[in-house]
């Protein structure tokens, strides 16, 4: 219903029906803007075109045509005339159907080309009323017709020149569903076939252009650069795809700066201003009328030398007068550069007089002899007009299809092709997406998915030439490979850059300049950041880092790995572990081999003097035990040390509490042993039992053996490995046991552990024996020593950093100290007995108490005469006498014959202990140890 009524609105505006009675219609003003070309007068179907012969100025806000624009107007305009005059003449093309165009006036304004574009509407409405529903009727019943009914035939639209005039024509066009196709307009928001469903161009699309731009600033190794964009949908989309695209090819952009036509003075001059503080290359994204003023600013700012200018398509095409030095040296990427074959001699000999269908031909021809000097201007084919040739063929071969594909080969346009004197623009639209036809350069030209042409491009050098003459010099091309030649193996579509270096120039034919604003770094040093992300500062990396060469940054190696020569990559450690020859290993080494031979010494005297009290009363077959697990704490610290494996890692984890269960299990069985004995209840005559030694023996085996079964599950749970310990500032690694950095190695201690605790219990229990079973101060001291030894290499081991080998050795050491506190504590004593104090080896210094005791044996409480008196001795030592013919070795109670009333409390205490170990046998006979 919209619709509707807007195109009943503009068909309100249709003025009186008017005949065309020539190739030129005008308005009695004869104002450009109501200027129409319909050339030839007779064309069957005609094309649409608008041109920007003249340019625009602002009056008061308002838009109008200002003076002839020149060469950019003129010469596409008779491009298209040139073309469809070939056309014509083609018997293969359109057989019987002449095809003609309908030329405007843009004025270079988006404004006014929009409103030249209603024209197109009028005149579809006009047709659309003539030959389909006639709603509307003249006063005189004739049919209104819009300028004569030229506009009527038009099936398709070339234009507009820039993109900000294409979007505006595209947008209204749409509306009549007619085809548009621009032979210039970049922008790639003009893709969007959303918003644009109709248009098409010959040209590529501005990201292409994009990305020629990019490759040459990264060809020249310009990482840093300016960016300068007009204010319109051209600038706008251009800035856009050259900030989405500048890291993908290593280049980024300074602030970006806008500009428009509307800006005034001072806008321009503080761009100028920013520009003298950042880069050196300035990339210029912008239409020429903008570019000019910038390069005026800049040649009033007295600049002509610091800039190097790299620009798009928008103002490459021609140069602005007195600019020439400020220029120099430019680079520009424009649409391909390729002549229109037979248009120079064709334009060449067209003059004011003979071109008569061209009503705007005069005011060029006047413009271009300068009659006043009497200087003729100089002729130059504009690069790009096989882009108009392009679109105008385009339409031609559309047309032919449509024709071949309705009309059976019947010449001139049938009913069924034209409906009623109405060609669809969706079937005119398929065709168009489809064609295929040779350009100027050989190739096929079609149209991209987008609507497209394919990426084509020539890169420009401006250059001065002899004298002071300059010019812009095709230096390379940014095309596909089947138009540039220069390379193989690339997709047919995938463009590719080409520089012929050697012949591009700078200014004064210097190098070209160089545009970053950090410099080289050396190897191994990254590039860190500043506030613009294009700029950095170069550091060193750390002694753990290395550079990476995609980010520039320095990244750490992993613990274990260390920089390589090269400081691009990592590589791993060298490893270390400790061994024999580790001088911690041969400190811990020489201390076990110490505790060795003296737990050999020991055992060996006690073999010697096994048949002595003392020895007697130390319960010997307990005692070879212990010395049997301090000898395996000994030898352990030889695993520890060794290089760790499987295997060794294994033996440490078994072996680490089963060294000390051994000697606490024979600790805690002999004094529970004397504890059971001395501490038993006289009124029960019964003798205590699993005293022998066999009971001991297995007594410790049963204690063992749950070491055993924790070792071995915890073997079978958690297998053992080795692992390495890293550390960044080393550049070594360690090899270790698994578990041996952690708290893992406690679980074989915890059993142990309670074992202490129990025999700490029993010696207190014990500490009122006879001297010479007394062992509570020697246990309890051990105990408490082994727990100072761990609290002190506990947290030494733990604190030790991974690089010192004092963590391994430090678990060899607390075996070994341990070791010699039992050796000390529980051997040495006797020891010194045997050997240096033969007079305390009898039988009453071992029976003998030294201390008031109050036995509960007694029948009555100890008075003063009891003081330093021996206790009354109940058991005898080694007693042997036989019952029923057989021995009976071991602490034994008295027999119940026995008369205690024999012995007074008041006899000395030497009848007292020699009544009571009278019965033990001499040395030579065979006795049962304790």
């Amino acid at each position: 219903m919209m619709l509707a009524t807007v195109l009943l609105s503009l068909l309100l505006t249709l003025g009186q029906p008017q005949r065309i009675s020539s190739q030129r219609l005008r308005t009695n003003n004869r104002a450009t803007l109501n200027v129409t070309l319909v050339y030839p007068e007779d064309a069957t179907i005609l094309i649409g075109a608008l041109f920007p012969i003249h340019n625009s100025k602002t009056v008061n806000g308002v838009d109008v045509c200002g003076e002839l624009q020149g060469e950019d107007g003129i010469q596409p305009l008779e491009a298209m005339l040139y073309t469809l005059d070939e056309i014509n003449s083609n018997p293969d093309l359109l057989p019987g159907i002449k095809l003609g165009a309908l030329v405007m006036d843009s004025c270079n304004s988006p404004t006014l080309a929009l409103d030249q574009s209603l024209g197109f509407i009028k005149g579809f409405l006009a047709g659309q009323n003539q030959y389909h529903t006639s709603e509307f009727m003249c006063g005189d019943g004739s049919i209104p017709l819009f300028r004569g009914g030229q506009f009527d035939k038009v099936v398709g639209v070339i234009g507009g020149q820039s993109s900000s005039i294409s979007v505006q024509m595209a947008s209204v066009l749409r509306v009549i569903e007619m085809p548009q196709i621009s032979y210039l307009s970049t922008s790639a928001s003009l893709s969007n076939k959303e918003r644009y469903p109709y248009f098409l161009r010959t040209v590529p699309s501005d990201s292409n252009q994009a990305e020629a731009i990019l490759k040459i600033l990264r060809s020249f190794g310009w990482s840093y650069a300016s960016l300068v964009y007009s204010g319109d949908d051209y600038g706008e989309d251009g800035h856009r795809q050259l900030k989405a695209k500048a890291a993908e090819f290593d280049v980024c952009f300074a602030s970006p700066h806008r500009i428009s036509k509307e800006d005034d003075d001072l806008h321009y001059r503080k761009v100028v201003d920013d520009l003298k503080k950042e880069a050196t290359v300035v990339v210029v994204f912008a239409h020429r009328r903008v570019f000019s003023r910038l390069m005026r600013t800049v040649e009033l700012a007295d600049l002509h030398s610091r800039f190097m200018w790299v620009g798009s398509d928008g103002w490459s095409s021609s140069t602005p007068e007195q600019m020439e030095t400020v220029l120099e040296g430019a680079i520009a990427v424009e649409p391909l550069a390729r002549p229109l074959p037979g248009f120079d001699e064709y334009f060449q000999s067209l003059s004011s007089e003979s071109n008569t269908r061209n009503p705007w031909f005069a005011e060029y021809w006047k413009s271009r002899n300068n009659v006043r000097n009497q200087k003729r201007t100089p002729y130059r084919q504009m690069y790009w007009l096989h882009f108009v040739r392009d679109a105008v063929y385009a339409f031609a071969h559309a047309l032919n299809n449509l024709w071949q594909m309705n009309c059976n080969g019947k010449e001139g346009l049938c009913n069924r092709m034209g409906h009623d004197g109405h060609i669809h623009g969706d079937d005119l639209l398929e065709q168009l997406l489809n064609v295929t036809f040779t350009d100027v350069t050989g190739n096929p030209f079609r149209f991209l998915e987008n609507g497209a042409g394919l990426p084509r491009y020539t890169i420009q050098n401006y250059q001065r030439l002899q004298g002071y003459n300059y010019s812009w010099v095709p230096v390379g091309n940014y095309s596909p490979a089947e138009f540039s030649h220069q390379s193989k193996g690339t997709s047919a579509d995938q463009p590719e850059l080409f520089l012929n270096e050697p012949i591009m120039k700078y200014r004064h034919e210097s190098p070209f300049p160089k545009s970053s604003c950090g410099v080289p770094c050396l190897p191994g040093q990254a590039r860190i950041p500043l506030q613009d992300t294009c700029c950095w500062r170069c550091e060193d990396c750390h002694q753990h880092q290395y550079l990476n060469s995609t980010t520039q940054q320095c990244n750490d190696c992993d613990k274990c790995n260390t920089p390589n020569s090269n400081r691009n990559g990592c590589v791993i450690k060298e490893e270390k572990f400790i061994d024999y020859k580790n001088r911690w290993a041969i400190t811990s080494m020489a201390f076990a081999s110490t505790g060795i031979f003296s737990t050999v010494l020991v055992a060996v005297i006690f073999w010697i003097h096994l048949d002595t009290p003392v020895i007697k009363a130390a319960s010997r077959e307990l005692s070879y035990i212990l010395l049997a697990g301090i000898m395996l704490s000994f030898v352990m610290t030889f695993v520890i040390v060794s290089p760790p494996s499987q295997f060794t890692c294994g033996l440490t984890r078994f072996f680490l509490g089963f060294s000390y269960t051994v000697c606490y299990a024979a600790i805690l069985t002999k004094t529970n042993r004397i504890s059971r004995i001395f501490n038993k209840n006289p009124t029960k005559p019964t003798k205590a039992r699993y005293t022998s030694p066999m009971s001991q023996l297995v007594i410790v085996t049963l204690l063992v053996s749950v070491e055993v079964v924790i070792n071995i599950s915890w073997l079978v749970y958690y297998t053992p490995t080795t692992k390495h310990l890293c550390d960044q500032s080393t550049d070594y690694r360690i090899r270790i046991c698994n578990g041996l950095d952690d708290y893992s190695y406690i679980v074989g201690l915890i059993y142990p552990l309670v074992l202490v605790c129990f025999c700490t219990v029993y010696a207190i229990k014990t500490r009122k024996c006879p001297g010479g079973f007394n062992e509570a101060r020697y246990i309890a001291f051990t105990n408490y020593t082994t727990c100072l030894i761990w609290l002190v290499f506990v947290p030494l081991y733990i604190s030790t950093g991974a690089t010192d080998d004092v963590r391994i050795v430090t678990l060899a050491m607390s075996l070994s100290l341990g070791g010699f506190v039992q050796l000390g504590c529980l051997f040495f004593p006797k020891i010194h007995i045997v050997l240096f104090k033969p007079e305390k080896n009898t039988r009453d210094a071992v029976m003998s108490i030294t201390r008031t005791s109050s036995y509960r044996g007694s029948g009555r409480r100890p008075g003063p005469e009891d003081q330093h008196q021996s206790a009354p001795a109940i058991i005898f030592l080694n007693n042997t006498t036989k019952q029923g013919g057989k021995d009976e070795g071991g602490l034994k109670v008295p027999p119940a014959h026995f008369d205690p009333g024999i012995v007074t409390n008041k006899d000395p205490s030497g009848k007292v202990n020699e009544g009571y170990l009278s019965v033990i046998p001499p040395k030579n006979q065979d006795t049962a140890g304790m």
